[in-house]
């Protein structure tokens, strides 16, 4: 009975020293996204494979910076990489809710949004990351908009 608790304590301590392993093979990924220099106040970035097979993964961007944590993350290898960020054009439109027939006065109206990234940085992209496993992936961008772009 004894070497039955022994072996139950054991193998509790085990789970739960390994309670934060990661076995997926994951890694974490983070960094900072700037325009012309400047933090991007807010946007998304998404990796995805460069092979075109495998899982991708993304983050939102917040004040220049984004974070992809290791259960969310990437698994080692080379990667497209996609950068949104919208902006309100001061235009009214309406959201499309209700019925086309009512009355101005009684439709919705939202703020009209542009992506303001151009397609080369997203729909067309030209940014790539390498993701190693063991290392720091700490991947940076600056965003020239009209210009060249750099990964540093």
């Amino acid at each position: 009975m004894l070497r039955v608790a022994f072996l139950v304590t054991g193998l509790g301590l085990a789970a739960a020293a390994c309670a934060g392993c990661n076995r997926s093979g994951r890694v974490p990924v983070s960094g900072t996204v700037t325009v012309d220099g400047r933090p991007l106040a807010s946007g998304d970035i998404a990796f995805t494979p460069a092979s075109g097979q495998g899982s991708s993964a993304g983050a939102a961007i917040e004040r220049g910076r984004y974070s992809i944590s290791a259960e969310q993350g990437l698994l080692p290898g080379d990667y497209k990489v996609s950068i949104h960020a919208f902006r309100g054009t001061g235009k009214k439109t309406w959201d499309g809710m209700g019925e086309p027939t009512a009355p101005e006065s009684q439709k919705k109206y939202v703020e009209q949004l542009e992506q303001y990234i151009p397609s080369r940085y997203n729909d067309t992209t030209e940014l790539t990351a390498s993701v190693r496993s063991g290392k720091n992936n700490n991947v940076n961008f600056d965003l020239q908009i009209g210009g060249t772009k750099s990964a540093k």
